[in-house]
């Protein structure tokens, strides 16, 4: 029993490896902190990614406003083009008449849409607004994309969904 006693104490009094066990501790909560800050940075770095999309494509639309429906067309065409370019998504050019499909990801839209007055919501051009004197015409970007971040392989949180809308008056 003394000698039971003996080896405990001097167990105790023993530092060596004391380090390499507190290590053992605290190594995984650094690594997932570490995965964590990352991906969040992954997250916000896509989100800015949109943004600046969106706004560089309005810049555009402000450089030249078109003078005509056939001068639009061609800068919308230009203007989905440089938006494809700079985000990776798959860009449609929609018309008056067309909603766009709010159930796609990794998908971004241009559309003209017009405001009635003081109105909230844009309307399409077959809703009657069209005739009104204080109807203005806006050119629509909507881009949605999604991000699977790491710790959904280990069951923790969900995709993330992305959706950015930036609207120009031209008219």
């Amino acid at each position: 029993m003394m000698a039971m006693q003996k080896f405990i104490n001097r167990l105790r009094r023993d530092e060596k490896g004391s380090a390499l066990i507190e290590t053992a501790f605290v190594a995984p909560f650094l690594v997932f902190m570490s995965l964590g800050g990352v991906e969040v940075s992954n997250m916000v770095k896509r989100q800015s990614e949109l943004q600046n999309a969106a706004s560089k494509a309005a810049e555009i639309i402000m450089a030249a406003a078109p003078e005509d429906d056939t001068a639009t067309s061609a800068m919308l065409t230009g203007v989905a083009a440089k938006l494809e370019a700079d985000t990776g998504l798959t860009t449609h050019v929609l018309g008056f008449d067309q909603d766009p499909d709010e159930t796609k990801k990794n998908v971004a839209y241009v559309m003209r849409r017009y405001r009635c007055g003081n109105s909230k919501t844009f309307k399409k051009a077959d809703t009657g607004c069209t005739d009104s004197t204080n109807a203005r015409e806006f050119i629509v970007f909507l881009m949605r994309d999604d991000y699977t971040p790491v710790w959904k392989d280990f069951g923790i949180g969900e995709t993330l969904q992305y959706r950015v809308e930036k609207s120009i008056q031209i008219a």
